[in-house]
């Protein structure tokens, strides 16, 4: 008997060692976080679409446009036209312009978000960190009228943004950026209230503004077509009015390009200038498409 209890109180401080330890290491391992944190752990998304031989093709690909400036535009975010990203990005690059900071703007494909959305953290890319412009991120997320959300998540999955990133670290090596994604949800008050914001921001600080958006869908190339030439009719106008109740087979963010339309046209009051048009049938040729993308580059001077 006595053996047994002696066998039982053996066992009991076994076990109360065993636990003692695994809090030393807990605690250990909880000083390690604190230390890594303190020697600068940031917080970063991924840029989970990239694919380093579409992006070796299309900077090779890439073509300059014959602009001496430029403060905004509007780049396709579906990356078979990579191509057309990577020559708006160097064509920014190439007017030397010291950006401090890049905005992408584009449309939240799944509807998940609650209007606007927005990543409180920068992107790692094989080019090296694009950081969070802390301030900027700040001052928008400050603004009531807009209601704007933090959803990491579902800045990074969305191509939207998280395909744009690369190109814009790869040519403007030393700008931060700040994503959103704009739900259908998004009234033109709080497009104009999100322009307007942005106009005040530039003021102080070098800005380029750079809306995602795909254009006609689900439709053959001809039909695209001519809903192509509907868009740039209204976009030429600045209709926004129209453009906000265009349906996906004008284009996929009417919200994003309202934005962008009214921070170039009435905020800087300068012409939106069309820098390239293209559609997937240019990109696949003797393909048979019954679901044509199109695309528009768009820049403000």
């Amino acid at each position: 008997m006595k053996n047994k209890i002696a066998a039982i109180f053996a066992a009991l401080i076994l076990v109360l060692q065993g636990c003692s330890f695994r809090g030393a290491v807990h605690q250990q391992n909880n000083l390690q976080i604190l230390q890594e944190n303190k020697s600068g752990y940031k917080k970063m998304l991924d840029c989970v679409h990239f694919n380093a031989g579409d992006f070796r093709t299309h900077t090779a690909k890439a073509a300059g446009f014959p602009l001496k400036t430029i403060s905004a535009g509007i780049v396709p975010h579906h990356l078979l036209a990579g191509e057309l990203i990577a020559s708006f990005f160097k064509t920014v690059k190439d007017t030397g312009i010291p950006y401090e900071t890049v905005i992408i703007i584009g449309p939240d494909h799944k509807g998940e978000g609650n209007g606007i959305s927005i990543a409180d953290c920068g992107f790692r890319t094989s080019f090296g960190d694009a950081d969070y412009d802390e301030d900027v991120g700040r001052r928008i997320l400050q603004c009531k009228p807009l209601s704007v959300n933090v959803n990491n998540e579902l800045l990074q999955n969305d191509q939207a943004v998280s395909g744009i990133i690369p190109y814009a670290k790869y040519y403007l090596q030393d700008a931060k950026v700040v994503t959103l994604l704009l739900s259908r949800r998004v009234s033109l008050n709080q497009v104009e209230n999100l322009a307007n914001l942005i106009n005040d921001i530039s003021k102080s600080k070098k800005i380029l503004v750079v809306g995602s958006v795909d254009f006609s869908h689900g439709l053959s190339p001809d039909e695209a077509a001519k809903k192509d030439k509907i868009t740039l009719k209204e976009i030429k106008k600045s209709n926004l009015n129209k453009i906000k109740n265009m349906s996906n087979e004008n284009l996929d963010s009417p919200e994003t390009l309202c934005t962008l339309l009214y921070y170039m046209k009435e905020c800087k009051e300068k012409e939106v200038t069309m820098l390239s048009h293209k559609s997937a049938s240019d990109y696949l040729p003797g393909e048979r498409l019954e679901n044509c993308t199109t695309y528009f580059v768009l820049g403000c001077i």
